[in-house]
């Protein structure tokens, strides 16, 4: 999915608040490493990153932490929380950290302190197999879009219907907001909406679980985006840590196995984050 992108109103002007106080403490590894536990924030509603089963987080995000957490003496623990908070939670110190498939945005970058990307979050547009209408992003002037509330798709497609009134097409028809990207998809099947804007990596899981029954096109952006790690703007020596990790486990292989194993192919990551952003 470009997945979830921008905050707004009440949520903005919290993290705008406590932000400008300054309130995050460089010294939350070492907090970490006393403590025994870093506690990390995620909305576990996003297959395969992070989802509920049996009671339990899983996913690729949980794998990836319960491989680099105890390498500072301390375990991964994950608090389930709402996306349209998220940030302003982060702020709040109700966790260390987010690791949660976050899209690295030019928003969010004068935010949080972002890791290194280390999973492809280029939005792609999945369609109905049977879909002959649509050809390519241009065919979406019209249509109806479904997209998750406040995700990264969510500013995508508001940024390609402007390029689309401004060459003299039609915007869209509608756009439809769901609490989660499941919801969107049964939509989709039901013929309720057209088109649904996501990441590449989540279309591919999509796709893999309903063989014969989707099929994605490009085009709804020109910029490569990327999932990153969050932490607090002052805690760059929990960010240096996790980019130790991640730059390890990219050398050794260990996270193109963890790709292989939730999204069925490896994708490829810059070790820094982009310069350009969506």
């Amino acid at each position: 999915m470009i997945r979830r992108s921008v905050l707004t109103g009440a949520g903005a002007a919290a993290l705008l608040g406590v932000s400008g106080q300054r309130v995050a403490r460089a010294d939350t590894l070492d907090e970490v490493k006393k403590r025994g536990t870093l506690t990390i924030g995620t909305e576990a509603a996003y297959v395969p990153y992070e989802f509920f089963k049996d009671g339990k987080i899983i996913g690729y995000d949980p794998d990836i932490a319960d491989l680099m957490v105890p390498k500072i003496g301390a375990k991964a623990q994950f608090i389930d929380t709402a996306w349209s908070g998220i940030i302003p939670a982060l702020y709040a110190k109700k966790f260390d950290c987010i690791i949660s498939a976050m899209t690295i945005t030019k928003e969010r970058a004068e935010k949080v302190l972002f890791s290194m990307p280390y999973a492809d979050a280029s939005n792609m547009i999945l369609l109905r197999a049977d879909e002959d209408r649509i050809k390519t992003a241009d065919d979406l002037s019209g249509k109806i879009i479904g997209v998750q509330l406040g995700s990264a798709a969510a500013g995508i497609i508001k940024v390609f219907e402007a390029k689309l009134k401004a060459a003299g097409k039609p915007g869209y028809a509608s756009v439809k907001q769901y609490d989660h990207y499941p919801e969107a998809y049964q939509d989709l099947l039901n013929k309720r909406t057209d088109a649904v804007v996501n990441s590449r990596s989540t279309m591919m899981v999509v796709m893999r679980d309903a063989p014969g029954k989707f099929k994605m096109i490009s085009g709804i952006s020109d910029i490569t985006a990327y999932f990153g790690m969050a932490f607090r703007k002052d805690d760059t020596a929990l960010r240096d840590f996790v980019n130790s990790q991640l730059a390890a486990m990219k050398q050794d292989g260990t996270l193109g196995k963890l790709q292989e194993k939730w999204f069925g192919g490896t994708m490829q990551t810059p070790n820094t984050v982009p310069e350009v952003l969506p």
